[in-house]
């Protein structure tokens, strides 16, 4: 599923694996406000020129991203705590921050 999600960047981006065709990646946290607080997405840049675009932002960055939604079941398989994680195709950093 497709969508947009805009917030705080939570943490350094980190570097993962390689995907099997040999592709840099990145990722870092993103807190999405949400109406009870906020919520939590893994956000992974894959590819050289999305990897040196994440490379700008920091932690309490305020970005938007668009991309590829999937759930990555937790250790147990259950799918009540699985990470939700946005493989990013865009990426905008906000001027004005979001309160929370």
């Amino acid at each position: 599923m497709q969508v947009m999600i805009s917030g705080l960047v939570g943490r350094a981006a980190q570097s993962l694996p390689q995907t099997t065709d040999g592709l840099p990646v990145v990722e870092t946290a993103l807190a999405v406000k949400t109406a009870d607080g906020k919520d939590w997405f893994a956000i992974q840049f894959v590819g050289t020129n999305l990897v040196d675009a994440a490379q700008v932002i920091r932690k309490g960055d305020t970005i938007a991203v668009t991309g590829e939604l999937t759930f990555e079941p937790s250790g147990n398989g259950s799918k009540v705590n699985s990470k939700p994680i946005v493989a990013v195709s865009d990426l905008e950093l906000c001027d004005s921050p979001i309160a929370y």
